[in-house]
């Protein structure tokens, strides 16, 4: 009966009863943008995305170092006076040292974010290197006005998720004149910091693909009162003040994202963490490849690999195999998807 219930409000979301604004044709197009902070041919990926006529072009580049181990962080401003538009994009994760510093404080008590709760510490940090550099673009009378959507993948989405908090948050501009869209953005901040973004009215979007761990990471706390979905899950506790926590609506593409894949806009329970969702996935440790592989292709591209090509290079090496089998609820959800046409 719980997997009926479960299935059924699945059905109700991919049938079109639900509609949060994303569009698929801006998160390609952005995925394009957050591809390029990996490399250093960001003016391919512009002219990829965007028509001649509308005269994008690369405001600045911001690289620092970020940590101990002197990694970087970086991101970058492409601007259009025709268009009035601007999308700052952050660089994910790029070393393993690096990878490794931000697990740690993934696991470590959070610190505060201009008052609005808890975020990991290690995003704090390299938050706090970069957001002199976006106040200078925020601060330009010239740019006043201008439609600024903020983006970014791995690290680079959590990065993006402080920076579009800041400036809404500290009145720098209205939640009207942002947008947020990520790509498997890890959890940020705490529960309180969840709802404090929410609360800005920020339209905030997190694309995950399938099975990407990353965004399920760190870990939140768990509900051990509620009813486990058939493979044993359960959600979040959703008033938790410093624990883990998301904001904004995640869509889950639940199997593939090759153009005109169909996804689902999560607005269910509990809120920002819908078990109808990635949410309800169990992880097993020998998948980790697997996992691993998800948070590297978006929209059925290799994300490093075609940033750093300029957004020429389309190869995708086939996703490694499930070592524990196919997943029960994942296909499931599979054969529900098919059988819904018309659904964006």
């Amino acid at each position: 009966m719980l997997l009926l219930c479960f299935l059924a409000s699945v059905l109700l979301l991919v049938a079109g009863q639900v509609q949060t604004g994303y569009q698929e044709s801006l998160a390609r197009t952005l995925l394009n943008l957050a591809g390029g902070a990996y490399g250093t041919n960001q003016e391919g990926c512009i002219l990829r995305s965007f028509p001649p006529e509308q005269q994008y072009y690369i405001y600045n580049t911001v690289v620092t170092t970020c940590d101990a181990l002197d990694s970087s962080c970086e991101f970058y401003i492409v601007n259009s006076n025709v268009t009035r538009q601007a999308f700052i994009v952050f660089r994910g994760t790029k070393t393993t040292g690096q990878l490794l510093l931000e697990g740690w404080e993934s696991y470590q008590p959070g610190t505060d974010f201009i008052g609005m709760g808890q975020v990991n510490k290690y995003f704090n940090k390299a938050h706090n290197h970069l957001w002199p550099s976006v106040l200078d673009y925020l601060a330009r009378p010239e740019f006043q006005g201008y439609q600024i959507t903020f983006t970014g993948h791995s690290l680079g989405g959590a990065l993006a998720s402080l920076a579009v908090a800041q400036t809404v948050y500290q009145r720098y501009r209205p939640a009207s004149s942002v947008l947020l869209y990520t790509f498997g953005q890890p959890r940020t901040g705490s529960y309180r910091y969840a709802m404090t973004f929410d609360g800005l009215g920020i339209k905030s979007y997190r694309v995950v693909f399938s099975d990407d761990i990353i965004p399920h990471n760190p870990s939140c706390k768990k509900n051990k009162i509620a009813t486990p979905l058939d493979n044993g899950s359960r959600p979040c506790i959703a008033d938790e003040t410093n624990q883990a926590y998301h904001h904004g609506i995640e869509i889950w593409y639940p199997e593939s994202m090759t153009p005109g894949s169909q996804y689902i806009q999560c607005v269910g329970q509990p809120v920002n963490e819908d078990m109808a969702c990635s949410d309800q996935i169990m992880f097993n440790p020998d998948d980790s490849d697997v996992y691993a592989w998800k948070h590297r292709h978006y929209f059925n591209l290799m994300v490093t690999g075609y940033g750093k090509s300029g957004c020429t290079n389309t190869t995708v090496d086939d996703a490694p195999p499930y070592h524990t089998g196919e997943r029960t609820l994942g296909s499931a959800i599979s054969s529900i998807l098919e059988a819904v046409k018309g659904r964006k």
